[in-house]
């Protein structure tokens, strides 16, 4: 039986409210952008929230930190029935986080199968987005090669630094070697879906599950703060999620 940690360390606390506050796509950028860790406490303390007491608050994973961190979704809920979803790449990961919680829940190895295909879809999707905001202004587009369209990696590679301005992701980082892994992972679903029924331990889908922050999680949002784009609280989130465990019981 598979469960999560109640708590996060007070280290994983303290810089998921900095990167809340930096990052995420709430309602007081105007005041807090800029403002340097040291600064980003005392601003807290003014508004009473001292701010070890809310370090001791955030390592609960249901504590939502004040001020700072925009619990909507992508989907635009309308008066009567139905909703407008207005961001496929975002609705694509939080498809994918609920796939987490399946494979979690149920110690469920498709769903987990099915959650890193989300978040490669939602990793997709925000490139093309992305290439197609650039291509609507200059001249020199980016785009597959036609009948050969270029790979996520190639497109993090050879797209990303045109994007950023020439800033580029490091690939000598950890979370470099396990985006290579569940990659290769998601390419082989796509290739062989019987591979998904494949059986693995618990331990094994708690390690799984694990490198998912440290991998393509940790990608999208490495892709996001260098591409400067606001960040939604579930991909702040699920960078910092707290770690699954095997329970006997």
């Amino acid at each position: 039986m598979l469960n999560v940690r109640i708590k996060i360390s007070e280290k994983q606390a303290k810089k998921l409210i900095f990167d809340l506050v930096k990052y995420s796509d709430h309602s007081n950028r105007s005041l807090t952008d800029g403002l340097k860790n040291k600064t980003i406490e005392q601003w807290f303390e003014q508004n009473k929230y001292p701010f070890k007491r809310l370090i001791s608050d955030t390592r609960d994973w249901g504590y939502t930190v004040p001020f700072v961190e925009n619990t909507m979704d992508s989907k635009v809920y309308i008066s009567g029935a139905g909703i407008i979803n207005v961001s496929d790449y975002q609705s694509e990961f939080e498809s994918a986080l609920e796939y987490r919680n399946s494979a979690i829940n149920n110690a469920d190895i498709a769903a987990y199968h099915a959650c890193i295909a989300k978040l490669f879809a939602s990793l997709a999707s925000y490139l093309y987005l992305k290439a197609e905001c650039y291509n609507a202004e200059n001249e020199d587009k980016l785009e597959d090669a036609q009948g050969s369209p270029a790979s996520l990696e190639d497109k993090i590679k050879l797209w990303v630094p045109i994007l950023s301005g020439g800033k580029e992701l490091d690939s000598n980082k950890k979370s470099w070697d396990l985006f290579q892994v569940q990659l290769a992972q998601y390419n082989e679903d796509a290739i062989n879906p019987k591979c998904s029924a494949q059986d693995l331990s618990c331990v094994e889908l708690a390690e799984k599950v694990n490198d998912l922050r440290g991998g393509i999680i940790n990608i999208i949002y490495e892709l996001h703060v260098l591409l400067n784009d606001e960040i939604k609280s579930q991909l702040v989130r699920a960078v910092y999620f707290p770690d699954v465990y095997v329970s006997e019981y």
